[in-house]
């Protein structure tokens, strides 16, 4: 595949909100029209829209993958640092909604691509799993039990709760989720405890 240019790139992504989700059904004139790239530019560029729909989601990750380093790296205990980093992949969902939802749609398609399943490890799983760990160190996160099932819980209710935000207000409201993430993920939603009453 030939290097894309940075403009055609732009107009490929502002095209995945009206594509829809998935590429099985689209067809290579679908996605000239609502990018208003010419065919035969896309067949100069790509070998067809399977490539095309790799290089959306490579581009996301790619993104998404910054942001967690960004985060994984920023100020504050482990837990901090998790709290940001789950904010981080809200506000990616925010600011790509359309490949957002196709990465989410063609996780199979990506599955078969291990340079995007790697990218996806890079992205959320591995700096999750790396924080966790960190967390148990520090003692400002619990251990929980296996990481890769905390990760996987972490990206699998982050990202519905991002998707269900595009598709039911057509924004990602950061700080509202994390209002109700952060209590949720670190306290969980059993009942306290009640206090034995001391003699």
């Amino acid at each position: 595949m030939r290097p894309v240019p940075e403009e055609m790139a732009a107009k490929l992504e502002a095209a995945a909100d009206s594509i829809g989700t998935s590429f099985d059904d689209v067809r290579i004139d679908e996605i000239a029209e609502a990018s208003g790239i010419p065919r035969a530019t896309l067949y100069y560029y790509f070998h067809g829209k399977d490539e095309i729909l790799g290089f959306l989601l490579r581009s996301a990750l790619t993104d998404l993958v910054a942001a967690a380093t960004d985060a994984v790296h920023g100020p504050g205990d482990a837990a901090e640092r998790l709290r940001a980093l789950i904010a981080a992949q809200l506000r990616h969902l925010r600011s790509r909604p359309g490949t957002s939802q196709l990465l989410i749609a063609n996780l199979g398609k990506a599955g078969q691509l291990p340079e995007i399943a790697a990218q996806l490890d890079d992205g959320f799983h591995g700096p999750v799993r790396k924080l966790l760990r960190e967390g148990i160190d520090d003692g400002s996160l619990r251990d929980v039990g296996d990481p890769e099932i905390v990760a996987s819980a972490f990206f699998g209710a982050v990202t519905a709760v991002g998707l269900r935000g595009i598709v039911v207000h057509g924004a990602v409201r950061v700080e509202e989720i994390m209002a109700s993430l952060t209590p949720l993920f670190w306290g969980g939603v059993a009942a306290p405890e009640p206090r034995a009453e001391v003699p």
